[in-house]
This record gives structure tokens, sequence and C-alpha cells, in this order.
């Protein structure tokens, strides 16, 4: 079938018939088929791809939300795991702070506990208090005696004892008269050693025991009777040692210390020094050391062993012990 198209205007030239037959019609027509057909390829195409993208986006999106949850809730675990490990440090500061409370508290009761010794020790020594130069004498006399007695010990061969002058003769001078000399020397037998054998009867119970005697440097008595104090616990079979204690002051009487917490034998020893103290005239006075029993304030001059702070026993004489 052939179709003719006239191709003719008015005042234009004219134009040539086109012919198409129905083959041509048939093609075209199966070209716009297949164009549409294309065209629907692709949009379906184009569709799928945008479903599958979403589709993935979705995936991507939800595993990045779930990564998101495990972290959190991971680092939710390690804020609580830490929160937990902060509460038990901020209850073992408060179980410390309560610890050194209570010992904040027994130092200060074991202070008061001193500080009252201390004051009775010094009201007694205030109410039995003597001229300080009767003191001296009796402190030298007591030296001399112990001196005398450790010679004794050395060598048990009699004595030869001057007799006690009376009191116009001891104080007669130098270039006086023959007529007014003292008589010759008497043999007698040789004095007791003081103190008293009560006294040193009950000291040797504990002979051995280790004591740590400090003299105040600043007591102008404390010298000789730490002297004499030394000298009784060597004849009752006693360990002491002697320091002088300097840069301490405010101490009074014969203090008897004992380290914190001591053995029952050592607090034994140490009320029955100051019982035997007592006996013989001294005003004397038991105690706890009121810090760390290897601390001390000042300086302590003396042998360099044993140790000063070894003894579990020390004795430290002040001003006014007797």
């Amino acid at each position: 079938m052939t179709i003719s198209v006239p191709g003719t205007v008015t005042g234009m030239r004219s134009n040539t018939l086109v012919t198409m037959d129905i083959e041509q019609l048939r093609g075209w027509s199966a070209f716009l088929d297949r164009a549409v057909v294309v065209s629907l390829v692709v949009a379906v195409a184009a569709v799928a791809a945008l479903g599958i993208t979403t589709w993935l986006s979705s995936r991507v999106g939800g595993a990045v939300r779930a990564r998101e949850h495990v972290a959190f809730l991971q680092y939710k675990a390690e804020t609580g795991k830490r929160a937990a490990e902060l509460e038990q440090e901020v209850s073992t500061a408060r179980e410390r702070i309560v610890e050194l409370e209570r010992a904040a508290n027994a130092a200060d009761t074991r202070a008061a506990e001193a500080t009252r010794e201390s004051a009775a020790a010094s009201a007694k020594a205030r109410s039995a208090e003597v001229d300080a130069e009767e003191v001296r004498k009796r402190v030298a006399e007591l030296g001399k005696a112990v001196m005398e007695a450790r010679a004794r010990a050395a060598d048990p061969a009699p004595v030869t004892a001057q007799p006690p002058q009376p009191k116009e003769q001891a104080a007669a001078p130098e270039n006086a008269a023959p007529s007014q000399a003292a008589p010759p020397p008497a043999t007698s037998p040789p004095p007791t050693s003081p103190p008293s054998s009560p006294f040193l009867a009950s000291l040797k119970k504990y002979a051995g025991t280790k004591a740590a005697v400090y003299v105040l440097d600043e007591a102008r008595d404390a010298p000789a009777i730490g002297l004499a104090i030394s000298g009784y616990l060597g004849e009752a079979g006693w360990a002491p040692s002697t320091w002088t204690w300097t840069g301490v002051s405010g101490i009074l009487g014969v203090v008897v210390l004992i380290k914190e917490g001591s053995d029952p034998a050592t607090n034994e020893a140490a009320s029955a020094i100051v019982d035997a103290l007592r006996s013989v005239g001294f005003n004397a006075a038991k105690g706890d050391w009121p810090a760390n029993w290897s601390r001390y304030r000042g300086t302590l001059n003396g042998p360099e062993t044993p140790s000063p702070t070894e003894a579990p026993i020390r004795i430290v004489i002040g001003s006014k012990a007797r």
C-alpha cells in the first residue's frame, strides 16, 4: 500500500510526494514499542536501584545504630564499673578517716592522762619540796655510797672508815692548832650499802631488765640522782644505761615510762621500780610514752650501744626528783 502526501503550498515551491508503505509504519511502530519498553525497563531499573539503595541505607543505618548501641552499653558498663570502684575507694577512705580519728582520740586521751599524771607528780613534788642544797648533798652522799658499795663488791677486804667528825671539827680551818685537830681515825666495820635490802630485794626479782635512764640537762640535781638510780638498778641486777637529754624541759620528778602495748612483765617491772623509788623518798610516777617509741624531741648524749630507744623501760629524771 502506498500513501501519497501532496506537498504543495500556495506561494511556495512544491515538494515531492512522500510515500510510506505499511511496512515502514509497522517498523516505526515496533521501534516506538521497543523505546517504550526500554523506557519502562529503565524506569523499573531506576525504581529497583532506588529501592535497593534505600534498603542498603536502611541496613547500614541499622548496623550503625546497633554498633552505637553496643558501644553505649559498653560505655555504660565501664562507667558503672568505674563508679563502683570509686564508691569502694570512698568507702575505704571513710574507714581510714574513722581509724585516724580513733587514733587521734586515743592519742589525745593518752596525752591527757600523761598531763594529769605529770600534774599529780608536780603537785606531789611541790608538797614535798625541800631545800635544793640539801637535795644535792643527799644525792652526792647516795652516789658516794653506791661507789663504795661497788668497790666493796669488787674487793671484799675490810675497809677502814673515817668516823664522822663533830660539826665544830668539820668547820675548823686547815691551819688550826694540833690540839683542835680531829682524833685519829679508828677502824670500824664497813657501813651498810644503801639503799635498804628490801629496796634491792623488790627489784632483784626483775634482774636482767633493760632500762634507759634519761637525765634532763636543765635540771641541776638530775645527773647525781641519775647516777644514784643507775647504781641502785645495777646493784639489783638490772641493765641500766644513762643518757643526758638536752632540748627538753618542764619534767618534774622521776617519770617511769613504758611503751604502749608492753607485755605484763614490763608493766610489772616498771611498777616495781616506781614503788621502790617512792619508798626511798623519790617523787616517782609511772606513765605511757605519748608518742612513737623510737622518736623523741631534743638530743640524747650517751653511749652508742645500746640504742637509747632499745630498752622497754625509760626512767626520765627531771627537776625536783626528791
